[in-house]
């Protein structure tokens, strides 16, 4: 749904998050008036909504639902649609979005010369599934303040 809204709102939203989300394949149906700040987190053992993309397997979906990009991919397509170029990948993982995934487990690639309002990154969580972990008794995850941060340093020009 998030997608849905920055294709169809690029004028009124700033960006998104999206978790395990999906975009359109068919880049004829999604076309933004602006760029959005595109923020994608998905786990790379999602079986759901695969990260390599595919067809969504959860029994609560349609068999009809279209084939769908996967996570890199989707980056890509907004990177197209926001004019972002210079993809780069850390060398390692530099955060723990992900609770049940042991150490450090996240890794960034972000498009780093991207124009004003048109950031896209990619947040991959190593060895994640669908459900990542975010809260365990009396801890939590860096997800949510990692994510709310990203989202307030990337306003609508």
């Amino acid at each position: 749904m998030a997608y849905s809204m920055a294709c169809q709102s690029a004028d009124l939203i700033a960006g998104i998050a999206s978790l395990a989300g999906t975009t359109l394949l068919d880049s004829n149906r999604c076309q933004p008036a602006a760029p959005v700040n595109i923020l994608h987190i998905h786990g790379s053992k999602d079986i759901d909504v695969p990260y390599w993309g595919g067809s969504v397997t959860a029994p609560d979906f349609p068999a009809n639902m279209p084939p769908f990009p996967g996570a890199l991919h989707t980056v890509q397509l907004w990177a197209g649609y926001n004019g972002a170029r210079d993809p780069t990948t850390d060398p390692g993982p530099s955060m723990d979005l992900d609770l049940a995934v042991p150490g450090l487990n996240t890794v960034i690639t972000r498009f780093t010369n991207a124009p004003p309002g048109g950031a896209v990154e990619l947040w991959t969580i190593n060895g994640g599934t669908h459900d990542p972990t975010l809260y365990s008794g009396n801890s939590s995850s860096e997800f949510a303040p990692r994510v709310i941060d990203w989202l307030l340093s990337h306003p609508k020009p």
